[in-house]
């Protein structure tokens, strides 16, 4: 393969923009990855603070979605205990039962995701 610029033999090619660089116009950016100018590196940081941005933002939303969760499942499981005591309704006991467990273990799961360093 050529540069896209000398007609040398490339060495790579840019990580934002795809043109083959030759060793005399690729330069390697603050993110360690060949970039063929500064304006493409340039790109490519606006492109990691944006991605930086999504993840951590979703990280907070899978934070607030356990915490969201837990919630739910404390209150169904109050309701259990009340209809236990108070309504003495089967139904209605193993239902908010029901409930409580599915909210604790989707709150596991989202707590888990909140965790990870990356999300898949």
């Amino acid at each position: 393969m050529k540069c896209a610029l000398h007609q040398a033999d490339a060495i790579g090619v840019c990580a934002w923009c795809g043109r083959a660089v030759c060793p005399a116009c690729g330069t390697l950016s603050a993110s360690r990855r060949l970039v063929c100018s500064g304006d493409c590196d340039a790109a490519l940081a606006r492109e990691t603070r944006a991605m930086d941005l999504i993840l951590r933002k979703s990280r907070q939303s899978a934070s607030a979605s356990a915490f969201y969760s837990f919630l739910c499942g404390a209150l169904s499981a109050g309701g259990a205990v009340g209809a236990w005591y108070y309504v003495s309704s089967s139904f209605l006991i193993w239902f908010c039962a029901g409930c409580s467990a599915v909210f604790i273990v989707s709150g596991l799961s989202f707590a888990a995701i909140a965790r990870r360093d990356t999300l898949n």
